[in-house]
């Protein structure tokens, strides 16, 4: 139950910008993009009536349609309008949902209603609906994304140790710890200091959180305050395994069965960041959240604008051929990064 201390930053996402087509209205923030010009989250792109083709850190490509609004983040673009077509391993959002891929072809639109359509073209993607954002300080778009990244980074640890995954916990438990996890994080900055529950006039997670029925805190790990942008998924979850302690309250408990956090991002440059996060049981009277939804090639999904499954249906031959003469392949000389194979995939089609 020991917090755990910050790390030096990670690399920012990055974004080249590698090939625009009809016209030059492709903008980073507020100013026109240039060929090779490298957007940095948080950055926003923006096209209005072009198209352009990116080259992401991690190798994958994309390609944004016309009236498109794409904001970087760690290991998690947020789509906010517009479609995005995307090749390789890179991981998209919406505002209600996470999209995971290690490495296929897929198409995210954002509706205007808020809904979410996913073509996925070849391969497999993981469609999650996000945790919501603490209804108990501002509101923040990267909350939900980071809370998603955060338990998608701890199980891949826990799976990789023979554990099961974490499920995300359903709503009523989130909204439960968050009042506890909130008060302790205000009183960290408040002091200065680095502490659990049960001291410095905070009550003990156990005897504060008050949890639906079938549910209980079995332990509490930190991530201290610190300035903005140090803590992230990816150094969250590898410290709480490298940590021996951490390590057995979130990585080798057989009691705890989930997990729950509660993020604090900096409202300002002299504000810090922190978190809190619990691990507890469910035996089973309150239901958990359902496993990622996979999507498999040549299918089309479309979810609610809370992340919700609402209709699939299956690609047939016209639809692919309507997809290869549309906006994100007609007239692109840049190469996809899966373009092989897609290739392959669409010669073994019937």
């Amino acid at each position: 139950m020991w917090p755990i201390q910050p790390t030096p930053l990670l690399a920012a996402e990055k974004a080249r910008v590698v090939e625009i087509l009809d016209g030059r209205e492709v903008f980073i923030d507020a100013r026109q993009a240039e060929i090779n010009q490298t957007a940095l989250s948080p950055q926003q792109l923006n096209t209005r009536n072009s198209r352009a083709h990116l080259t992401f850190r991690s190798g994958a490509t994309a390609r944004l349609n016309r009236f498109t609004q794409l904001r970087l983040g760690r290991n998690c673009f947020l789509l906010a309008k517009g479609q995005v077509l995307v090749s390789g391993k890179q991981s998209g959002c919406t505002k209600s949902l996470r999209l995971s891929s290690r490495g296929t072809t897929f198409i995210i639109t954002a509706n205007a209603d808020g809904s979410t359509d996913v073509i996925v073209l070849e391969g497999k993607v993981e469609a999650e609906p996000l945790q919501h954002a603490a209804p108990f300080e501002q509101p923040s778009n990267d909350l939900p994304v980071l809370l998603s990244q955060l338990l998608f980074e701890i199980n891949q640890r826990r799976m990789q140790l023979g554990k099961a995954a974490f499920p995300s916990v359903p709503a009523v438990v989130q909204a439960a710890i968050e009042p506890y996890g909130l008060l302790l994080i205000n009183a960290m900055k408040r002091t200065g200091g680095c502490f659990h529950g049960g001291s410095n006039g905070v009550a003990s997670p156990f005897d504060f959180v008050r949890l639906p029925r079938g549910w209980s805190v079995v332990g509490e790990v930190l991530g201290c305050p610190t300035v903005p942008g140090v803590w992230d998924p990816a150094i969250v979850a590898r410290m709480l395994q490298e940590s021996p302690t951490h390590k057995r309250i979130v990585y080798e408990s057989r009691k705890a069965t989930a997990i729950g956090c509660v993020w604090s991002k900096a409202m300002s440059k002299h504000d810090t960041e922190a978190m809190v996060c619990l691990t507890m049981r469910n035996d089973g009277q309150t239901a958990v959240a359902a496993a990622p939804l996979i999507i498999n090639a040549g299918h089309r999904f479309r979810f609610s604008d809370t992340g919700s499954f609402l209709s699939s249906a299956e690609l047939r031959a016209a639809d692919y051929d309507t997809i290869l003469r549309g906006p994100f392949f007609l007239g692109f000389v840049s190469t996809l990064l899966e373009q092989d194979a897609l290739n392959r995939h669409l010669r073994d089609q019937p």
